[in-house]
């Protein structure tokens, strides 16, 4: 966590950073294909603004105090509660150029590629008449608070995350909800985005994973908490052919059928499966594993779904259980990638705090709008997005691989150049000692045999000023 955030150093060289990226990428052509453009101030210049806002070490309240911004205050707010804007397409846009200009040449086959799930919390503790203003649970707290669940969807290699896509979520209960939504036109994101947040956690996270995978965004496999990992939804995302890795937790939403030795299924919880688990030969942190099956429900005909249950010993002290369970719908995956593979959802939990601790998740702008909510979040997502681009650059020495290629090809040029001119060389000598010749007829004779040559010849290696006749 530590590099992510010390290179969110705010200085005039992250200020040249920042449009360095917007040029590089063309954020400007990726936004405007996202929102509707009319008269007055173009939105993107509005963006480029609100980008950079967080790396002049001032707030937005501090720059309307002094009169400094370049607009009026309400323009910034008319932008950000634009329901017209499809922000989730502009952030898998960007995601997807990022990755296919970027990461991905970086990243080797062999290395996994994973998509990860996960939830936190987005606290509007002081609010009463936000849109959607929902009254949550945080887990990690153990307490309610007042705001939403922000459900984000990101990709990582194992040395880079990226988000990719998140949904605001408030309680899918009424009467959990403090304030209601405002009218929108039903045609626009707007509208869609406010019957999104009313959805269940696994609804809403299925439309994330849509999204990705329909904007040509592929990984090996989805990565998740054990708050997600239930039987339907195990099985609907191996309907959309994605492989999972989850924690796994003795909840009543996941149980397993277990072959005994008679041949018949029984449905058992992890505590049992625990004791039927192959032990680990050798292996200290790995107790074992087993082989089971997932179905989707006592009454559906669809055929259960096969999965491994890989035991970890747990070593956090004064914990309740010795182990700790980990699922993969790929049972040919060795128990030791599961694990290793499943502790890259450690980066979405980075990203979080790296999101509220410097780049100023929800506390930027104080709005009543829900489009808003998703606006600047929106635009934070965008703010990592770029501190993952400098940070693998700076560190990974393949990114300059582009620029070594250039070099490469520029000294096979000139050696090619070098070659035929020595060549050239030698024959003029043998030409002069074996003929009797004027020097200016000699001259004549070798510039005729240049502009003979191919096009193309003169063209690769400038022959005419690389090679000299005097």
């Amino acid at each position: 966590m530590t590099p992510i955030l010390h290179h969110a150093g705010s200085d005039d060289d992250t200020l040249c950073s920042a449009a360095a990226f917007f040029h590089t990428f063309g954020i400007s052509g990726l936004f405007n294909r996202s929102a509707r453009t009319g008269k007055g101030i173009p939105p993107v210049r509005i963006l480029q603004f609100l980008f950079a806002l967080v790396f002049l070490r001032k707030t937005f309240f501090e720059m309307v105090r002094e009169n400094c911004l370049p607009w009026g205050k309400d323009t910034f707010y008319r932008f950000l509660s634009e329901s017209r804007i499809n922000w989730r397409r502009f952030l898998l846009l960007v995601a997807k150029r990022l990755l296919d200009t970027f990461f991905l040449p970086l990243t080797t086959e062999r290395r996994d590629r994973v998509l990860i799930l996960d939830d936190s919390m987005y606290s509007r503790n002081r609010s009463k008449k936000v849109e959607l203003l929902s009254k949550c649970y945080d887990h990690c707290a153990h307490r309610y608070f007042r705001g939403f669940r922000m459900l984000s969807l990101g990709w990582s290699d194992g040395r880079s995350f990226l988000p990719l896509a998140f949904s605001l979520l408030g309680s899918a209960k009424e009467e959990k909800r403090f304030f209601g939504a405002a009218d929108t036109d039903g045609r626009t994101s707007g509208a869609r985005r406010r019957k999104e947040a009313v959805m269940k956690t696994s609804e809403a996270a299925l439309i994330l994973l849509d999204a990705a995978l329909q904007n040509g965004i592929k990984a090996d496999f989805l990565l998740f908490d054990s708050w997600f990992a239930t039987n339907q939804f195990l099985h609907s995302v191996h309907r959309k052919g994605v492989r999972s890795i989850a924690m796994a937790k003795d909840f009543n939403s996941l149980q397993f059928l277990a072959v005994q030795k008679d041949g018949t299924k029984k449905r058992m919880k992890l505590a049992d499966l625990y004791q039927q688990a192959s032990p680990g030969l050798d292996r200290k942190d790995i107790p074992g594993s087993v082989l089971v099956e997932v179905d989707s429900g006592k009454d559906s005909q669809e055929a259960p779904l096969p999965v491994k249950v890989v035991f970890v010993r747990n070593r956090k002290n004064g914990a309740k259980r010795e182990w700790l369970a980990v699922l993969c719908t790929d049972t040919s995956v060795p128990d030791e990638e599961v694990v290793r593979i499943y502790g890259k959802r450690w980066s979405i939990e980075v990203f979080f705090k790296a999101c509220k601790s410097m780049l100023r998740l929800g506390k930027e702008f104080q709005t009543r709008s829900y489009d808003s909510l998703v606006a600047h979040t929106s635009i934070v997502f965008l703010r990592y997005m770029m501190l993952s681009f400098e940070l693998r650059r700076s560190e990974d020495d393949r990114a300059y691989g582009e620029l070594f290629c250039r070099f490469c090809e520029e000294l096979e040029d000139i050696s090619f150049v070098a070659s035929l001119a020595l060549l050239l060389e030698m024959l003029k000598s043998a030409v002069r000692a074996g003929i009797a010749l004027t020097e200016t007829i000699l001259e004549g004779m070798f510039v005729e045999f240049v502009r003979k040559t191919p096009r193309f010849l003169r063209n690769k290696m400038g022959v005419l000023t690389a090679f000299s006749m005097s």
